[in-house]
């Protein structure tokens, strides 16, 4: 009856592991390396335990003097007991948010970081060219507003100059007529027509007068043409300063603008990056809390299967043990397929049942390979471009053996030191009894 009850048992958490690992399958084809490190060895840890419990038990076998009068009902109560006991707690949120926060800043806050980075940079030159370029312009109005004083001093000195000219032009034209006037007094006297001297006198001075009339109107002229130039000049340089310093602060505002423009395109690249991010992280994190959830029930039908298991084998080696009390200590017998590598293996370890199911779990992994179960391994792939076919090999026990030893081989690797040679051995061994060719 009891061992119906396993059984039975045992056959409906198998089929919720299925369906478990079918869910987180689903759940973590995306990102299923996400959660490894924190997926506890099960198996690894239900050998800890049953190891340590062997010696609790033996500790309290000594310490009393009765003995169960129904192991197998012990052997229910026990595991039925563990069973209650299972727990797999689920990664506290914090954590799984940190992992999150890890993983999608390594791909978003590099570009967050680059692109702030740059806006930075943007502005700092862009307030420094902006800053430049009103020195640079108004330092070319001040140059050009630098040169009025020695303008007006150039056309004050053009003035006093066309002054002199002219006031020289004046004297010159008075002394030749006063000369012109002497010599033709100097002729009436010698003639003795002194009387005629105002008559002659009259037209020299009327053409006296209208030449200097004449020169002092050209002199004027003269003036007023320097002094439109001057202004003219004047107007010119001033209109280049105040044109100079304009441009520098057109030119700044337009550097700002364009800083200005660059910001608002960075912004709103920013502010997408950030959605993103956000999303990633919002995303990740319920793939990651599924992802959990999904390993906590797959870690608590594991314990369940371990509990099973180590029922299952215990349950048959104190069946075996009934049978053959009165004929033989072996619970083996020479028994054959999947019965004799399981009563092997109990024989083996008949206080260690978790480490006899890990072992039956790597013959069942080699059982199941694709080879052995087609009943042929490849030996050379062949040529299909040169008309060459694969050449195969029928599986026999020395590739099943060397199989069984990689799949051991690979366990040990990942925990250093589980399986020693011993239980090498009795697996091979196990793997024999299947076959048959152990007696």
């Amino acid at each position: 009856m009891a061992d119906t009850v396993f059984e039975y048992k045992e056959n409906r958490k198998k089929e919720k592991l299925d369906k478990a690992k079918k869910k987180a399958t689903k759940k973590g084809d995306s990102g299923q390396l996400l959660l490894s490190n924190l997926v506890p060895d099960i198996g690894f840890q239900a050998e800890n335990v049953e190891k340590a419990a062997n010696n609790i038990g033996q500790q309290a076998q000594q310490k009393s003097n009765l003995t169960p009068t129904d192991p197998i009902q012990n052997l229910v109560n026990q595991i039925m007991g563990q069973y209650n006991s299972i727990s797999s707690p689920a990664t506290p949120y914090e954590e799984l948010k940190r992992i999150a926060e890890s993983q999608v800043g390594a791909q978003f806050d590099p570009m967050m970081n680059l692109l702030q980075q740059q806006m930075n940079q943007r502005g700092k030159n862009a307030n420094r060219s902006s800053g430049e370029a009103r020195q640079m312009y108004n330092a070319l109005g001040q140059d050009f507003l630098s040169q009025l004083p020695e303008l007006t001093q150039q056309f004050a000195a053009e003035d006093r100059e066309t002054n002199a000219r002219y006031d020289g032009a004046q004297q010159q034209l008075q002394q030749r007529y006063q000369n012109q006037q002497q010599e033709q007094n100097a002729v009436l006297q010698q003639l003795g027509i002194q009387a005629a001297a105002p008559d002659a006198s009259k037209q020299a001075m009327e053409d006296q007068n209208y030449f200097q009339g004449q020169m002092e109107t050209d002199q004027q002229s003269a003036l007023n043409a320097l002094n439109q130039q001057q202004q003219a000049q004047s107007d010119y340089t001033r209109n280049l300063g105040n044109t100079s310093r304009m441009a520098g602060e057109n030119t700044a505002q337009d550097i700002m603008r364009q800083l200005s423009d660059y910001m608002d395109q960075a912004n709103t690249q920013m502010s997408g990056l950030q959605s993103q991010r956000g999303a990633a992280l919002s995303s990740l994190l319920q793939q990651m809390q599924g992802q959990d959830a999904a390993r906590v029930e797959k870690d608590q039908q594991q314990q369940f299967q371990n509990l099973m298991s180590l029922a299952n084998f215990q349950l048959d080696a104190a069946k075996a043990q009934g049978k053959n009390s009165g004929a033989s200590n072996s619970i083996f017998g020479g028994t054959t397929g999947l019965t004799g590598a399981q009563n092997f293996l109990a024989e083996q370890y008949p206080n260690s049942p978790v480490m006899a199911s890990n072992l039956m779990e790597q013959l069942n992994d080699v059982l199941s390979n694709k080879d052995v179960v087609a009943g042929k391994f490849q030996l050379e792939p062949g040529d299909p471009s040169k008309g060459v076919a694969p050449k195969y090999s029928d599986v026999g026990q020395e590739y099943m053996v060397d199989l069984l030893r990689r799949e051991i081989e690979k366990e040990n690797q990942a925990q250093p030191g589980r399986y020693g040679t011993a239980d090498v051995n009795n697996t091979i061994n196990a793997l024999l009894a299947y076959l048959g060719k152990l007696r």
